[in-house]
């Protein structure tokens, strides 16, 4: 059997009694109506997110392009998932082309903005935004500063195993447009960046550290080995002059196999001399808290006297395959 596309499984009426589908048909349990003038059939289990940006796909038409998070989306990050930090649904940017447009509609948040012709590309049927400008628009957006930088982050995360774009891709969108809302910011975000982070939570942590703390220099995502070659550990954020190891903990960590890996990893590395804190998304939550705690430790690590590690890496490093992620 045919794969369906979840991208795809919506459709204008109109387009459905193109391909043979009766008006009877449509009026019945076999097909859901999201929205009006759109059919989605009832009897196929889609994904909520995919769902939502199917129906904006059979609004949009092809004489526009989809946009933002919904862009990211559909070209395999899912680190983007159409919520804000409250956990609601956010509206799907579509862009209308020139000499297009489209009514507002729920769900739906249709930009006249420029879009530049190498900004766009197919997808099958339909249009999206480069993953470069995709980002761009989603920074631009963003609740502030850091989240901007988490977006940026994501967009370009070679660690993550997610397609990614790269940080010059995205600030030579930013440099090809001007006097747009959120530009500023974005061209913030653009100088905190790192392509290396390899979860939201990563790069929040790594900012409150950077910016709250005042910790400069952190390493992201590194091999540490100890002085004979072995390897301890990827530590998700370093401070090479001083030994203080920051671990990020998102959901994924509350899962009991990746704590005992976590748990073995940083018992490797505080036999070592290094100096861990762990840091969760709820120690977020009580921030000034845990800056006190991240600033503990960092003098606790200045006045460590054992090195009994290194990032030096050694020559099998470079040549096992799984060491790719990190290189």
């Amino acid at each position: 059997m045919d794969l369906v596309d979840p991208y795809l499984v919506a459709r204008r009426v109109a387009a459905a009694t193109r391909l043979g589908i009766s008006p009877s048909d449509v009026r019945t349990a076999l097909y859901d109506h999201p929205v009006h003038g759109v059919i989605a059939p009832a009897y196929l289990s889609v994904d909520p997110t995919a769902a939502r940006i199917s129906v904006a796909i059979a609004l949009m038409g092809p004489a526009n392009a989809l946009g933002g998070w919904a862009a990211l989306r559909v070209q395999g990050n899912t680190w983007f998932d159409g919520l804000d930090r409250s956990g609601d649904d956010r509206d799907v940017l579509i862009h209308c082309l020139p000499g297009s447009q489209l009514r507002v509609r729920p769900g739906i948040e249709p930009s006249e903005g420029r879009v530049h012709p190498d900004e766009t590309l197919a997808r099958g049927s339909f249009a999206v935004t480069t993953l470069a400008r995709a980002a761009y628009d989603e920074m631009r957006v963003a609740v502030g500063v850091r989240e901007a930088v988490v977006v940026l982050d994501m967009a370009t995360s070679t660690t993550s195993g997610m397609p990614h774009t790269t940080l010059d891709a995205v600030a030579a969108v930013v440099e090809s447009h001007h006097k747009t809302r959120g530009i500023a910011q974005a061209r913030q975000a653009l100088a905190m960046s790192s392509p290396r982070s390899a979860s939201p939570w990563e790069t929040r942590t790594r900012l409150l550290a950077e910016l709250d703390v005042g910790l400069s220099g952190l390493l992201v995502n590194v091999p540490v080995f100890d002085v004979s070659g072995a390897l301890l550990g990827v530590a998700d954020l370093i401070d090479p002059v001083t030994g203080l190891v920051i671990e990020s903990d998102g959901a994924h960590h509350r899962a009991a196999e990746q704590h005992t890996l976590d748990n073995v990893r940083e018992e490797r590395f505080e036999r070592a001399g290094l100096v861990v804190c762990r840091v969760t998304s709820l120690d977020h939550q009580d921030r000034w808290a845990t800056v006190g705690r991240l600033a503990s430790a960092h003098r606790d690590a200045a006045r460590s006297l054992r090195r009994d590690w290194t990032l030096v890496q050694p020559d099998w490093w470079r040549t096992w395959p799984a060491a790719r992620r990190w290189a």
